[in-house]
């Protein structure tokens, strides 16, 4: 069998180089604006929630995002502050957001975030960690705080000029988009109905100006605590005048998210399921 010198010359023609790995520093740089950029997004986060946002799938993530944060805290781009349950959480410093926009990432610092020691840090916190839980499955979340400052691709003041009010979070699947409401602590009758209307603009555009379309609407809150049964009966008020199948329509389009916490705000998972209207305080 004769041999052509063109595969002889495949055959002895040396394997092109393997593409280089990032170095050790690389990585670290790498790592290092990644938390820069899920602070610039949610405002201030805890090392666990740091962890969820970069480090979704790594069995160490929390040693990584302590590791990120100590350094990031010696060159002054963060800050620790004490939050409402008395651990750390970390914002944005005048430098940190400065190193940010210089990539071109709209950032501003955290300083002066009242939601970090006040009252509402465990809706900010349960918001933010959901929304980091729904990045994780390939989803944009955007918490309140990035509508607030247009780190997101819809505003506050189109979601209130369309739906007269601002959701504590978006959820966004392609063209797909789902208003997030987060039940921190029980909300009054009148604004659970107002809540449950939305889910009669699904389909519908949710802005001229964007190429979204409701999807849905999702409700998060604490799986011990009896929300779900409150938003039921909410809804039988406000869909009343409905047929049961218009009922039942309506209800599909609501999400109850469930979410199993430990102390204080440990995040252990959450289920997610339709609302059901059978459900009795």
């Amino acid at each position: 069998m004769r041999v052509s010198s063109d595969f002889l010359g495949g055959l002895l023609r040396p394997a092109p180089p393997k593409p280089k790995l990032p170095t050790a520093r690389e990585r670290a740089a790498t790592n290092r604006l990644n938390v820069l950029r899920a602070l610039a997004v949610h405002g201030h986060l805890r090392c666990s929630d740091l962890a969820a946002a970069c480090w979704p799938q790594a069995a160490f993530g929390e040693q990584m995002a302590q590791r990120t944060v100590r350094v990031l805290a010696e060159s002054g781009e963060l800050k620790a502050r004490r939050n409402a349950h008395g651990s750390l959480s970390y914002v944005l410093t005048r430098p940190g957001a400065a190193a940010l926009e210089l990539r071109g990432v709209a950032a501003r610092h955290g300083l002066d975030l009242a939601s970090v020691s006040g009252p509402t840090y465990a809706h900010f916190a349960l918001t933010a960690r959901w929304c980091l839980a729904k990045q994780a499955q390939g989803f944009e979340a955007y918490s309140e705080y990035a509508l607030v400052n247009g780190f997101a691709p819809v505003t506050a003041q189109q979601l209130l000029g369309r739906y007269r009010k601002l959701c504590d979070a978006v959820l966004i699947r392609g063209k797909q988009l789902w208003l997030v409401e987060t039940e921190s602590a029980p909300k009054g009758t009148p604004e659970l109905i107002r809540i449950a209307a939305l889910a009669e603009q699904v389909a519908r555009p949710v802005h001229p100006e964007l190429p979204y379309v409701l999807a849905g609407v999702v409700i998060v809150f604490d799986e011990t605590l009896n929300h779900g049964a409150r938003i039921a009966k909410a809804a039988r008020e406000r869909w009343a005048r409905y047929s049961a199948v218009d009922q039942a329509t309506l209800a599909s389009r609501v999400t109850l998210a469930r979410v199993k916490l430990g102390l204080p705000l440990v995040w252990r998972g959450c289920t997610e399921a339709p609302l059901s209207l059978a459900q009795r305080v």
